[in-house]
């Protein structure tokens, strides 16, 4: 039997979704969330703790509450986690934790949300599952036979199980950057990273944070947005080509349109230790011969312990796949931000923006589905972002 709601359903209680259930709160609504963990962000908690926001800490916080001063401009997982528990303590949400949601169908003009727990119906369904919910492992020759040590970065923590190691990192996005490093510093005998195409790196700092949102939020097309991150990359690295890093091709906005997720990364320390040998470029990895990784080109290399830091995807096919609005299998939702489908009227979609959908992008999004939802006033973007005063 079907539990019918006039509250909206909000599927996940990590960020994006709790940002949502504040912008709804403050619109006079009562969302209920739906959560597969057990507590508020769990998938921060499978989180590396040295990780790091990419995102300028005055430009992060969800809607309601600021994130400390004390935690510094790149504020950590923890601090970032003990910011999450004081943000549920103001927010006071009603979350089913343990609850999977597990397929959303259209019955007599409303959306049927069927979970672990039993069916809801409702009108409005937000989906806050995000962007990094699976763990991806590209379809790798052999890979089931290597002899020897295979994990996903998400299953890294920290670098010490990895000193006096041969130690191969693939991929090269930020994960794939923090990892590398961490595990040089720490003592590995050898470090290589994997690269197939050479994204476009950035360096830290605020000015690159509020280029990120101008380009995500405003006017600008396409080519300029691409044009200009090629131009950034060469004047912050110049040419790379020595040590194995050829220029990249295309920029941040074409790279994410080719593969379907995040092109580009935050430089936190390689562009250095590649110039100073402490951690080698080697070709894409091409399969697995037992004791060898195969790389493109033929040649073989045999570390001890292979990271592959090959991203996370969204994971929604069995939730939503079957309603027509994913760009494409596995991917992302065709609209989100604010806005439905026009056959899919109540159904949104949080936290999918690309490039990656960070905090400044879910509060932004969450205010717009507030308003979608209950029909509230329109809201100033710069003050959402906290730099409107």
């Amino acid at each position: 039997m079907s539990q019918s709601l006039e509250r909206p359903v909000i599927i996940g209680a990590g960020p994006g979704g709790l940002a949502v259930a504040w912008t709804l709160k403050a619109a006079g609504l009562d969302p209920l969330l739906l959560d597969r963990g057990e507590v508020p962000c769990s998938t921060w908690y499978s989180y590396y703790p040295s990780m790091r926001m990419n995102s300028w800490r005055r430009l992060s916080h969800l809607p309601g509450r600021k994130l400390s001063a004390e935690y510094g401009p790149w504020p950590m997982r923890d601090d970032f986690l003990a910011y999450i528990k004081a943000y549920v303590r103001d927010l006071d949400p009603d979350i089913r934790f343990g609850t999977e949601a597990r397929r959303i169908d259209r019955e007599d003009g409303r959306w049927v949300v069927r979970t672990s727990g039993g069916d809801l119906t409702t009108a409005n369904v937000v989906v806050a599952t995000g962007l990094h919910r699976t763990p991806y492992v590209p379809d790798w020759p052999g890979l089931d036979e290597f002899e020897g040590e295979f994990l996903h970065a998400r299953d890294y923590r920290v670098p010490e199980p990895y000193v006096g190691k041969d130690v191969l990192v693939v991929g090269c996005g930020p994960t794939g950057i923090d990892i590398a490093v961490a595990v040089m510093r720490a003592g590995a005998s050898r470090v290589r990273m994997s690269i197939r195409n050479t994204p476009v790196l950035f360096k830290l700092s605020p000015v690159t944070s509020l280029l990120s949102q101008a380009i995500k939020h405003g006017p600008l097309p396409d080519w300029l947005v691409n044009r200009g991150s090629l131009l950034m990359h060469r004047w912050h690295w110049g040419d790379l080509t020595p040590y194995g890093l050829a220029p990249p091709t295309e920029g941040t906005l074409a790279g994410t349109a080719r593969i379907g997720h995040a092109y580009g990364a935050i430089d936190r320390g390689l562009i250095p230790a590649v110039r100073e040998g402490s951690i080698e470029i080697v070709p894409g990895v091409a399969g697995f011969d037992r004791k060898a990784v195969m790389l493109e080109g033929g040649a073989g290399i045999k570390p001890d312990v292979v990271i592959a830091a090959t991203g996370q995807r969204p994971g929604i096919d069995g939730l939503v796949g079957h309603l027509g609005v994913l760009e494409r299998p596995g991917g992302r939702p065709v609209v989100h931000g604010g806005r439905c489908a026009p056959h899919a009227p109540g159904l949104y979609f949080q936290g999918f923006r690309l490039p990656p959908g960070q905090l400044p992008d879910m509060a932004l999004d969450a205010h717009a589905i507030a308003q979608a939802i209950s029909g509230t006033r329109r809201f100033n973007p710069l003050r959402v972002l906290g730099i409107a005063w």
